[in-house]
C-alpha cells in the first residue's frame, strides 16, 4: 500500500527528435485514447518514503503500444497526491476519482515491504481487514459492512488474462530495461524502427535507436552500468502475479475498484424500478451510467440526486475487471524508482495491450498461470 515521501522531482528532460517513420501531431491526434486512472499512496507505519507515489509521480503522461503502427495512445491520469493510508480516505476518494475521469483502466500502485519483485495482483476479498490504518481504524465500518449491504461477492477477481498479460509485462520490461541501460551500455544501432512522437523522446517500437532518451527520468542511473550492476538489475526487475494482496490498504483499495466496476454491472441488469434500490452513498452517477446525450467517451456526469438517467450496459459489462494493483518493493533509491518506472510502464501497456487484444480471464476463478508465475512472499514486511 502507500508510503510517499517528498514531493518526486519531474523527469529532467523529455527531448523531441525527429526520426524515421516520424508520426506527427495529426497522426498522433487521431489515436484512438485509452485512459487509465493511476494512483500511488502515502506514509504509514514505518514507512517514512512509499516508493509507490514517487514511481506513480514519475510515470509518463502518455504511453503508446511497442508497435511500429500503434492504433491507440494510453493517457495516465495520474492523481497529484499520494493518497492517504486510511480506509475511510480510501472509500471516500477511490470512488470521487472514477466518477471524475470516467478511465477506462484503473491502476493502484502501493509497496510490498516484504516483497523483492514486483507484482500484480489478481484478485481481492470482501472481508477481513482488521489491520489498523494511520487514523488507527479498521476497514470494516467504511468497507465490509458496506459491501455486504450492497450484495458484493466476498471474492473479487480482475478480468484481464493473468497468463498473457504477464508474458506481455515480462517481454516489455526485458526491452525497457535494455532500452535505459540498466542491463548494460545501450548501444546505438538496431534493425527495429523507432517512432518518434511529438513532445516525447521515447521509441515506441521497443526498439533501441538514436530516438531513445536515456535520460528521461530524474537521476543518472543508466550511465556506464558495470556487468555486476546489470545483473543486479535485471535480479530486481523480476515480474510475478500475486494472489495475495495483504488485506491492507492495498487489498482495500484494489478491492474497492473492483466492486464499483461490478455494482457498475449489476445496474444495469435490474429493471429501471429497481435500480434506486442501492445504499444512499452508491446513489451516484458512476462509470458506465450515462445520460442520453452523453458518449461513452466522455467523462460521466455527477447526478445529484443519484438516479441514472440511462444505463450503457455494454461499458458497464466491458469494464468489469479492468482493474489492477501493482505492489513494487520496498526500495527508494533514484536507480530503484527509475527501474521502477519503466516496469510499471510496461505493466500498463500489457495490461491494455492484452484487454485490447480480446484476452480476458477465463471464468474457472483462479486464471491459467501455472503456479511458478504467482510470487509465495507475503506483501507485508
Amino acid at each position: 500500500m502507500g508510503d510517499a515521501g517528498p514531493p518526486t522531482p519531474p523527469p529532467l528532460l523529455t527531448e523531441q527528435s525527429a526520426s524515421i517513420n516520424s508520426l506527427d501531431t495529426q497522426d498522433v491526434r487521431r489515436l484512438r485514447e485509452i485512459k487509465v486512472l493511476v494512483t500511488g499512496f502515502g506514509p504509514f507505519k514505518s514507512f517514512l518514503i512509499n516508493p509507490s507515489w514517487l514511481i506513480a509521480s514519475t510515470l509518463s503522461e502518455e504511453l503508446y503500444p511497442r508497435s511500429i503502427t500503434p492504433k491507440y495512445k494510453i493517457s495516465l491520469i495520474i492523481h497529484p497526491s499520494p493518497i492517504r493510508v486510511a480506509y475511510n480516505t480510501v472509500s471516500t476518494l477511490v470512488p470521487t476519482l472514477i466518477m471524475q475521469h470516467n478511465p477506462d483502466f484503473i491502476l493502484h500502485i502501493g509497496m510490498a515491504g516484504g516483497r523483492d519483485c514486483y507484482s500484480l495482483e489478481t484478485c481481492g476479498h470482501r472481508d477481513g481487514y482488521r489491520i489498523k490504518d494511520v487514523d488507527e481504524s479498521d476497514g470494516f465500518n467504511c468497507g465490509e459492512s458496506v459491501w455486504k449491504s450492497q450484495g458484493v461477492p466476498d471474492i473479487l477477481f480482475v478480468g484481464w488474462d493473468e497468463e498473457d498479460v504477464l508474458r506481455r509485462w515480462e517481454t516489455g520490461v526485458d526491452a525497457g530495461l535494455k532500452e535505459r541501460g540498466f542491463l548494460g551500455r545501450v548501444g546505438h544501432t538496431s534493425n527495429t524502427a523507432t517512432i518518434s512522437v511529438p513532445g516525447r523522446g521515447v521509441g515506441v517500437s521497443g526498439g533501441v535507436g538514436p530516438n531513445v532518451s536515456l535520460s528521461l527520468m530524474w537521476g543518472t542511473s543508466n550511465v556506464g552500468t558495470s556487468s555486476m550492476r546489470a545483473e543486479d538489475n535485471k535480479k530486481k526487475g523480476v515480474v510475478k502475479l500475486s494472489r495475495d494482496a495483504g488485506r491492507f490498504l492495498c487489498e482495500y483499495a484494489l478491492f474497492e475498484s473492483l466492486s464499483r466496476r461490478w455494482l457498475d454491472a449489476q445496474r444495469c441488469r435490474r429493471p429501471p424500478s429497481e435500480s434506486g434500490s442501492l445504499p444512499d452513498h452508491q446513489q451516484q452517477q458512476q462509470p458506465g451510467l450515462l445520460s442520453p446525450t452523453t458518449s461513452s467517451s466522455s467523462p460521466a456526469p455527477h447526478s445529484r440526486s443519484g438516479s441514472p438517467t440511462l444505463i450503457d450496459p455494454d461499458l458497464a459489462a466491458e469494464r468489469v475487471g479492468k482493474v489492477a494493483f501493482l505492489h513494487v518493493p520496498g526500495w527508494t533509491c533514484v536507480e530503484d524508482i527509475n527501474r521502477g518506472v519503466v516496469i510499471a510502464e510496461e505493466a500498463i501497456r500489457a495490461l491494455v495491450g492484452s484487454w485490447q487484444d480480446g484476452r480476458r480471464r477465463t471464468n474457472s476463478g483462479r486464471g491459467t498461470a501455472s503456479a511458478g508465475a504467482f510470487t509465495t512472499q507475503h506483501s507485508e514486511a
